[in-house]
């Protein structure tokens, strides 16, 4: 009777022991042939970079004149940044640093997350030319520079609009930025769209 219920939990034994590999090496079978394993890592780290982009520019584009992104646009003098490990420099002159709320909030946020970004400004040309060739209308420069962005680099964006009441030089801002007056017979100098482009390196 003793020898019976031995073989029987042998054998309860053996069976469930082989259950359990099976569910195993299923389970490890169909998550490698799962075609959409790496894109939804993908797609949640995309979202998180879209929720922190946005945060950023929301945070320093509370509009009218305190805009801080606004500020940025109006005191850059047209320098392309690196980020060096403590300051943003200018690849042309390592000895000119931009110090501003943008660079403040860019460094506690994306640089202590080890969010790699960059920061660029498309604008309208002011050449007349545009207007029958729609492909050159726009214009692009590099604010900030860290790299090429990879392959799940998420851009988030913010509309500037800049009158000529916010420009003291409008001469020296269009030299030295390439912004030009897109419609000399109005107010509006230019509408900037601030663009922020994160990703993970």
């Amino acid at each position: 009777m003793r020898c019976e219920k031995g073989q029987i939990y042998t054998l309860e034994g053996v069976i469930a022991s082989t259950l359990m590999i099976s569910v195993l090496v299923f389970s490890v079978q169909a998550t490698s042939i799962t075609p959409l394993t790496s894109s939804s890592a993908n797609e949640h780290i995309e979202a998180q970079l879209q929720f922190i982009g946005n945060d950023v520019l929301n945070t320093l584009d509370y509009g009218g004149s305190g805009s801080s992104l606004k500020s940025a646009v109006l005191s850059w003098a047209g320098s392309t940044y690196t980020w060096n490990g403590t300051h943003y420099v200018s690849q042309a002159n390592s000895s000119n640093t931009m110090n501003n709320t943008l660079t403040t909030a860019l460094n506690f946020t994306l640089v202590r997350l080890g969010i790699a970004h960059n920061v660029e400004l498309v604008f309208l040309k002011s050449d007349s030319d545009c207007i029958y060739n729609r492909t050159s209308c726009l214009d692009e420069r590099s604010v900030i520079l860290s790299g090429e962005p990879s392959n799940n680099a998420v851009i988030v964006s913010h509309k500037i609009v800049l009158h000529n009441s916010d420009i003291t030089d409008s001469d020296a801002f269009s030299t030295s930025t390439g912004i030009g007056d897109f419609d000399p017979s109005t107010d509006l100098y230019n509408i900037v769209d601030f663009r922020l482009i994160v990703w993970r390196m």
